[in-house]
Formats: C-alpha cells, structure tokens, sequence
C-alpha cells in the first residue's frame, strides 16, 4: 500500500518552519493540495511574516505540487476559520486538517505568569484548534469523511515553570478525545501527536549532552510519517494521543484504576486509603467520557439493561438539575 492523498485538501498550521513544513512538503509530495498557513511569528509570539508560508508554497510549486499560502493570525477567530474558508473557496472541499502552529512563552515561575500569557496559549492551542475543526466540521460531515490531527507536546503531563503552554497543550486531549466520539459517525477521525524534534523551541534546551543527543537525533522530518498515517483515508484509529519522535511512536494511554470503594466514604478513610486509589493494578483504558461513566457505575455495581447516555451539554450531572 502506498499512502497518497491524491485529489484531496489538506490545511496545514504553521506550515512555514520545522516540523509544519515537514508536514507540508510531505503531504504536497503524496497528491495534496495545501493550504500552507503561517503568521511567520517569531519563537515568542510576536511578528508577522508572510514569506515563510510563501517560501513552502514556492517550493512545492517547484516540485510539481498544488498550493497556496494563507498568513493571517490563527490565534483571532476569524484567522483560524479563514484557513478553511481559503481551502474551499479554491478548492471546493476539506479534507484534512493538521493543527501544528504554536510557539513558547518562555519559563517563568508560576507566581509570576499572567492571565495574558495563558490567553495567548489558549488562543493559538485550543481556541485556534476549536475554530479550525469546526468550520471544517459541517464540509465534512456532509461528504461523511473528514481527518483531523491535533499537535499537542509531552508538556499535557505538566511542565513546571511553562504553567501556561502546559495547560494549552494539555487542553487539546479533550477536543481530541470528544470530537472524535462525535465525529464517528460521520467518517471523521480525530487524532493527536506529541511531536518530539529538533526545532526553534528545542533551541531553548539548556546546554548539555542531552541537548547535543537531541538535537542530532530528534529530525522533525521523523514526526511526519506519523501525522501522514493519521491522517490517510485507511486510518481507524481516533481519538488517541500518538508520540512520534526520532522513529519512534508510541501511545499516550488515559486510564482509571479500580481504586477502592467504600460506600461510608469519609474524608479520614480516604486518607487511609490514598496507596489503594493510586495503586497502579486493574488499569482500565477509556475511550471517552460516556466509557468513564459507566465504568464507574460498573465498579459500584450497577448492571444496566440498557445503553448508558450522558445528556448533551452535561458532565455527568442532570442537565437541568
């Protein structure tokens, strides 16, 4: 089997530089047509230059291959939707979309962030992701085939002193996870990866032999195959977090312990307690927030008849409690 994406439209953020060019180059050289989309922002955030995206678009231009450059900010709403509204004024369709564009806020103490900071991981992680996905929802509901894959980083698990890029990034696990119980069944996949490579942000490593491995081993290039595999037509995996860097993938895993039951629960015996709640046997892998519940509601005995339902616009709770 070879992978291609011949006839198809693929939007790709932060496109101009590292891995988002990777991406770019690589899908262009398989048959798509790409939407190359690149403020140009600087490592922090700031500036504009719209010859990054160009310069992609030149180059695969040059090597035969379909596509255009789109430069306006992804972290405004309407700079995020208009990354689709380009891809289908030209094109007619959308078929995939990649959600790569990021950048660092730089480490600082937690006592010292600002609201302002963790606004502008929000808007370029999860509010930019949000819009993409769902300008593109409705087109690809209607041809009942759609691939979206996420960039998220190994920072979901916590990253001290980068609280704000932490939270942003961990925030894109449950866009993944609750678009693609929504998305399938309409054909669309939802996927994220936790890329690790040499890029602008790797620069930033504190000098050490570490760094020098990694910037030697951790080729940007090696995190495309991945996001390529995500996001072909004979993909049937959704809603997973992928790690894919210098060769290898593997899986993000999200689970529940069995933990303990006690049905006079007070604060004292879960104190008592809390090796039993954390121990590390009987894990379950969930698939999404519905799985969560009814597992819970296995362990303290419930058997249903019928199939478990949370009502839309809920957590849990009665909608109109």
């Amino acid at each position: 089997m070879t992978v291609r994406f011949d006839d198809q439209v693929v939007v790709i953020t932060g496109a101009g530089r590292g891995i988002g060019r990777s991406h770019a180059l690589g899908f262009a050289h398989r048959g798509a047509r790409v939407v190359v989309a690149d403020a140009g922002t600087e490592l922090f955030g700031v500036g504009h230059d719209e010859q990054l995206a160009t310069a992609v678009v030149d180059e695969i231009h040059a090597a035969g291959g379909e596509a255009i450059a789109y430069s306006a900010d992804l972290a405004t709403e309407d700079g995020a939707r208009g990354a689709i509204r380009v891809a289908v004024d030209t094109w007619g369709r959308i078929d995939v979309v990649v959600h790569n564009a990021g950048f660092t806020s730089g480490g600082r103490a937690f006592e010292t962030e600002s609201l302002d900071r963790l606004d502008a991981q929000l808007a370029i992680n999860s509010r930019a992701a949000f819009a993409l996905a769902q300008q593109a929802w409705s087109i690809m509901q209607a041809q009942g085939y759609g691939r979206i894959v996420f960039t998220s980083s190994s920072a979901l698990h916590g990253l001290a002193r980068s609280i704000p890029y932490s939270t942003a990034k961990a925030s894109l696990v449950g866009l993944t996870r609750g678009l693609a119980a929504e998305g399938a069944g309409h054909g669309i996949i939802v996927n994220a990866v936790e890329p690790v490579g040499a890029t602008r942000m790797a620069q930033n490593l504190a000098a050490s032999e570490f760094r020098d491995w990694f910037l030697a081993t951790m080729d940007p290039a090696l995190v495309t195959p991945v996001v390529l595999a995500l996001a072909h037509a004979d993909c049937a995996v959704t809603g997973e977090i992928l790690v894919a860097g210098g060769g290898r993938v593997g899986r993000t895993i999200f689970a529940e312990t069995d933990g303990w039951i006690d049905r006079r629960l007070t604060a004292e015996s879960v104190l008592s307690h809390l090796d039993e709640v954390i121990a590390d046997q009987r894990i379950h892998i969930l698939a999404d927030g519905v799985h969560a519940s009814a597992h819970h509601a296995a362990l303290l005995g419930f058997q249903p008849t019928e199939p478990i339902t949370i009502a839309a616009g809920s957590s849990g709770d009665k909608e109109n409690r």
